[in-house]
């Protein structure tokens, strides 16, 4: 479905820094976002009802293209995404985290390919993963991709979340139309976005550009992965949902939910050996119980894919199993899992 935009004028892009106590990391995003190429833009911050200096840090750029607004209470990461497109003036909405930084032609990039791809509704680029000293560069793809629906919907489920979040440009109207951040997915409400916006609409990704994209425990992502199975519970709620609202076109989609779920599975089991010591509040066990939920929920269509899951149960168990004993779950991570990231 094309969304077409006029091409005898620079169209206005929102550059949204939703922040929470991030004032020792805010302002170079700011700093970023002011020095794009691309002129015709606000870089609107919008404070998460912060309890540190960030309202002194904004304050101290003088450039009549930055906002800058408070919520008068803490709306949770996706509640602020909403507020964030609420308030935003532009045609584009890129939101940008508060510890990430942009190229500075990352803006115009991104605006020159959506008026010459008119159907492309979302793009997403490369990464600089940045983590304590060390930096690394993540592409999707080695040339500029433009998937269509419902591939990019496939892929998704099939290839894990391969849109990083702070990269994301979107057309104003695709939120018109797919709805808000939903608030019950606290770590994994954008993958359910990228879901739904992928199934509609074509979807892109560009190369030349990066997003700086800072890794660490301050982050909350990391919170939701490595001191909670919040983020976990999340994927596989909206496994549940996906399947709910897809209704008789499950069949179509199977083969790629299936490969999700398998995925997960694995993930799940990784995590209750290789991550679950920092879930100090949380049994191992929890993880390896939603390794079972999904192990449930897949949907196999022949002989063989039947006797592939069943033969996949008592692996799930068995791990399960041993994610509670201590010494046994620490020999296993020592020997076999190594820490990963999921870019």
């Amino acid at each position: 479905m094309a969304i077409p935009i006029l091409m005898d004028a620079l169209p206005l892009v929102s550059i949204c820094i939703p922040t929470f106590n991030r004032s020792g990391m805010v302002e170079k995003a700011i700093e970023s976002a002011l020095k794009q190429t691309y002129t015709n833009i606000e870089v609107l911050v919008v404070d998460n009802y912060s309890t540190d200096e960030t309202d002194a840090v904004v304050a101290s750029f003088h450039d009549k293209r930055l906002r800058y607004v408070k919520n008068s209470r803490n709306l949770g990461l996706f509640g602020n995404f909403n507020r964030c497109i609420e308030l935003s003036r532009g045609e584009f909405i890129h939101i940008l985290h508060s510890d990430d930084t942009i190229t500075h032609d990352f803006t115009d990039t991104c605006i020159r390919f959506f008026i010459q791809h008119p159907d492309v509704a979302l793009t997403f680029t490369s990464l600089t993963i940045i983590h304590a000293k060390q930096k690394r560069s993540v592409s999707y793809s080695d040339k500029d991709t433009i998937i269509p629906p419902p591939e990019g919907f496939q892929l998704l489920l099939q290839e894990r979340s391969f849109i990083p979040c702070p990269s994301v440009m979107v057309r104003k109207e695709v939120y018109s139309r797919v709805g808000n951040y939903p608030l019950e997915y606290p770590y994994s409400s954008d993958y359910w976005m990228w879901l739904q916006i992928s199934r509609l609409y074509s979807i892109a990704f560009i190369k030349s550009v990066y997003v700086n994209y800072h890794q660490g425990e301050h982050s909350e992502s990391h919170r939701l992965l490595f001191q909670s199975p919040a983020g976990y519970m999340d994927t596989l709620r909206i496994y549940i949902e996906l399947i709910s609202e897809l209704g008789e076109m499950r069949s179509d989609f199977s083969d790629s939910l299936n490969i999700a779920l398998h995925r997960y599975i694995w993930d799940c089991i990784f995590a209750g050996f290789a991550r679950s010591e920092k879930m100090m509040q949380f049994s191992p066990m929890v993880i390896g119980a939603l390794a079972l939920d999904s192990w449930a929920l897949v949907y196999p269509r022949t002989i063989e894919s039947w006797l592939r899951h069943w033969m996949t149960l008592p692996v799930i168990l068995g791990a399960w199993c041993l994610m509670g004993v201590p010494g046994v779950r620490n020999l296993i991570k020592m020997c076999i899992f190594r820490e990963n990231s999921f870019y």
